[in-house]
């Protein structure tokens, strides 16, 4: 199972539950200044939502956040990092 977050433009995070090349779940939530907390939310509700318990077993997947030196780049990747660790 792929875990994938697509920055869908300036403004919008969308993160993708996919399993077998198909999307089984997907939510839209929005690039502000609480995104940190939104993110790992948002994750989670997706996670419970499937009845994912094995976060270890995800491949995780990063779109489209080319700046590394932005706030949402830098989240995004320590929340990926995160969910590695086993």
């Amino acid at each position: 199972m792929i875990l994938k977050i697509i920055k869908k433009n300036k403004e919008s995070v969308e993160v993708q539950l996919i399993e077998k090349e198909a999307v089984v779940d997907m939510l839209i939530m929005p690039l502000d200044f609480n995104f940190d907390t939104v993110l790992v939310t948002s994750i989670d509700k997706l996670l419970k939502r499937n009845r994912i318990t094995k976060v270890s077993s995800l491949d995780i997947v990063l779109e489209d956040f080319e700046d590394e030196s932005s706030a949402s780049s830098m989240v995004v990747r320590t929340v990926a990092e995160a969910l590695k660790v086993k």
